[in-house]
């Protein structure tokens, strides 16, 4: 099977960050005399839109403004705990090259908010290989992982079907949310040494494990 493009995931794909995510969290949370497992973290956090989390903390009578606000502050948490620590997954910069020289679409498809996808596009300079424009973000006007409309919607900016690309996902949601889409192929990039046997899908832990042949 070839395939005629690429889809990322952010956090903890492209930029593994889970730990940056997990102790902002940690830090928000102890401000509001909350207290989750990992298990716990794994399951209402990871790979969700801020939305999902926050109601799925708090509870759903959050008002749209209180989500805002409590977004807000955890992502500048995360900002400031990440920002000495911004580097690419191993081997991801060399795909990227070769995608781009090879003239294979590719884009990112997040569940970030706008304030940290342009972030990561000024202090990762990822204007290098990705236009603002056609990063799929959390903007609100579609439903978050485990629903497969994030992909769907990456899928068609670069104007293919989801069978026509391979997404790279680390949550659990994410995945779920690929397989949903329909992805024509699905790379688990295991950047926290999770376990992912319950999917049937590839894993790897370096970029260059990806096969440059699977690409038109």
């Amino acid at each position: 099977m070839i395939f005629k493009g690429a889809i990322f995931d952010f956090n903890g794909t492209i930029l593994w960050d889970t730990a940056f995510h997990d102790k902002a969290f940690d830090i928000f949370l102890d401000r509001h005399n909350v207290q989750l497992t990992k298990k716990e973290k794994r399951i209402k956090i990871h790979g969700k839109p801020n939305p999902d989390i926050m109601r799925g903390i708090f509870g759903k009578q959050l008002t749209d403004s209180e989500v805002n606000d409590f977004a807000q502050e955890k992502e500048q948490i995360y900002r400031d705990l990440i920002i000495n620590d911004l580097q690419f997954a191993p081997g991801a910069v060399d795909l990227f090259n070769f995608l781009k020289k090879s003239g294979i679409p590719f884009s990112i498809a997040t569940s970030a908010d706008i304030e940290n996808v342009r972030f990561y596009f000024e202090h990762m300079h990822l204007d290098r290989w990705f236009n603002l424009e056609n990063v799929t973000y959390n903007d609100g006007n579609f439903r978050g992982k485990p629903f497969p409309d994030i992909f769907m919607i990456a899928a068609s900016k670069l104007g293919l079907a989801p069978h026509e690309t391979i997404v790279f996902e680390d949550s659990v949601a994410g995945i779920i949310a690929a397989e949903k889409a329909g992805a024509g192929k699905i790379y688990i990039v295991n950047s926290y040494n999770d376990n992912y046997s319950q999917f049937p899908h590839e894993v790897i832990t370096h970029f260059d494990a990806v096969d440059r042949k699977l690409f038109v």
